[in-house]
């Protein structure tokens, strides 16, 4: 969210950094008691498992609806299940999973319910999401991860990751090391899944940041109106459909790339190389 061009016009520009700054404290007040309202508010979970606090629900989605929440992750668990049976993977049939940035466990409580004989793991930098998934997602385990590598976890562990809005968020250096680790968390012949922003999401950058898309692939920006609610290293990313093919090239092997509806997203998957 920023200051509109109408309002920037009646703001002189000494003072627009100090107006937005207002501007943005007012946002993250505002969206706080919205949160509250929507904390009892009644409505009911379908799934038979506990829903998260709605501040929680916001940082995975920017959403605060008890039915988006939902629906949102069934929707994100149904294409990782499409997506991997292109690869070949039965995800009811594997026997290691990793959610990593699994957030409040938007999607991983679908299929928590569905792969009953499958160990899920969920892993992310956020402590009060992964402390509520131990306490109400309790047929899986969770850890907080830092930042940076390494995962407490073996070698060769899992047979599929899937990332979903992890490397819209990170930047080059901190994308390349999750990548590396990522690697050798998978089996041989396992499956990575991943998230991106697609080519409908340039739309959002200036012209200066279209360019630099163009011309080198990867561009990370900053977000003001999350200022002090997520790590100052969460911010925004975008990769170009070549870069990032190119980048997961390093590790993996058997790329594809397939934009989703509408543009703004796109998923990526690589089989990890055999050994």
């Amino acid at each position: 969210m920023k200051l509109s061009s109408q309002s920037r016009a009646f703001v002189p520009r000494a003072l627009q950094p100090a107006a937005r700054s207002v501007y943005h404290g007012l946002f993250r007040l505002q969206l706080r008691a919205r949160c509250w309202y929507a904390d009892h508010s009644g409505a009911a979970d379908v799934t038979g498992l506990p829903l998260p606090p709605a501040l929680l629900r916001y940082r995975v989605s920017e959403l605060l609806g008890r039915d988006e929440f939902l629906n949102i992750g069934e929707g994100c668990a149904r294409l990782i299940e499409e997506h991997l049976g292109s690869m070949g993977v039965d995800l009811a049939r594997t026997r290691r999973v990793l959610d990593f940035g699994c957030g409040c466990g938007r999607t991983l409580r679908w299929f928590l319910r569905e792969c009953p004989d499958v160990e899920f793991h969920g892993a992310d930098v956020d402590e009060e999401a992964i402390e509520w998934c131990r306490a109400n997602l309790k047929s899986a385990r969770f850890l907080r991860n830092d930042p940076l590598p390494p995962l407490p976890y073996p070698d060769l562990h899992f047979d599929v990751i899937y990332c979903l809005s992890v490397f819209t968020h990170l930047d080059e250096d901190m994308q390349d090391s999750w990548l590396a680790e990522l690697s050798r968390l998978l089996a041989p012949g396992g499956v990575l899944l991943l998230t991106v922003h697609g080519d409908r999401a340039a739309d959002a950058l200036d012209p200066d940041g279209r360019a630099t898309l163009q011309t080198s692939g990867f561009v990370h920006r900053r977000s003001r109106k999350l200022k002090g609610m997520v790590p100052d290293w969460y911010q925004t990313t975008w990769h170009s459909r070549e870069y990032i093919e190119r980048r997961l090239a390093t590790w993996f092997d058997d790329i594809r790339y397939e934009a989703l509806p509408g543009g703004m997203q796109a998923i990526v998957l690589a089989r990890q190389k055999e050994f």
